[in-house]
């Protein structure tokens, strides 16, 4: 007889390429839906974002976050995540809105504790920095379709009755920002969203600066030492 088949589980040793994965899936799919057009992707979408919190929350360090804990904050997403979708509650926006934010922002926390201050640098933790980094453009997308949502006119290409339509449009600004690449076509015209705008080209470019580089250097210099 064969050995049984042993159950994989995410384990800290490769929990950032599902992220990783999740994350590729959830932009690709923001794109598809913005160019067909397609109420059905943008409701996939929606699920692709509720994914991406779930492998985020179920690849968090065990040790740090019970059984327990991973399930209501699950079980709390998803309620808060679908309401709109299942229930039909259109007039809860700005809290989906804000409870994906504050999501996204927790997953950055705890991501950074793991990649930045445990252990030496592996090929999970170098995943993990661009994981970090998409989560920052993540995080200011949906913190700009906030404050369009909150102050109307911020920034106009944003505006709009669902933050879902928007949300491709909040990804490709966020993202040119974030690397100070700028086109143009996307601009913040009212004062709190071009803080958020500068602050975020200035958070980019500190990143990609110490936290790649550092990471990088060090297992450059565990590879160097082992030989």
């Amino acid at each position: 007889m064969g050995k049984p088949h042993k159950k994989h589980r995410i384990t800290h040793r490769d929990n950032y390429i599902y992220l990783l994965m999740a994350l590729m899936l959830l932009f690709f799919i923001s794109a598809v839906a913005a160019e067909l057009e397609l109420e059905i992707l943008v409701r996939l979408m929606a699920v692709s974002l509720t994914a991406v919190v779930v492998v985020a929350v179920w690849s968090l360090e065990r040790n740090r976050f019970p059984l327990s804990s991973r399930v209501f904050v699950t079980l709390l997403f998803i309620l808060v995540e679908g309401s709109e979708f299942f229930l039909g509650y259109f007039n809860l926006g700005t809290l989906q809105l804000t409870a994906v934010m504050l999501f996204t922002v927790g997953t950055i926390v705890v991501a950074a504790r793991q990649v930045l201050l445990t252990g030496a640098v592996d090929g999970n933790k170098i995943i993990g920095s661009i994981c970090i980094f998409l989560l920052l453009g993540l995080a200011w997308g949906e913190a700009y379709l906030l404050v369009e949502r909150l102050f109307p006119g911020s920034i106009p290409s944003l505006s709009g009755d669902s933050w879902r339509d928007h949300v491709g449009d909040a990804l490709y600004f966020s993202y040119i920002t974030l690397t100070t690449l700028g086109y143009g076509d996307i601009s913040p015209v009212r004062p709190l969203a071009r803080y958020l705008a500068y602050m975020q080209a200035v958070v980019g470019q500190f990143y990609i600066a110490i936290v790649v580089a550092s990471l990088i250097g060090a297992k450059m210099s565990d590879d160097t030492r082992n030989k």
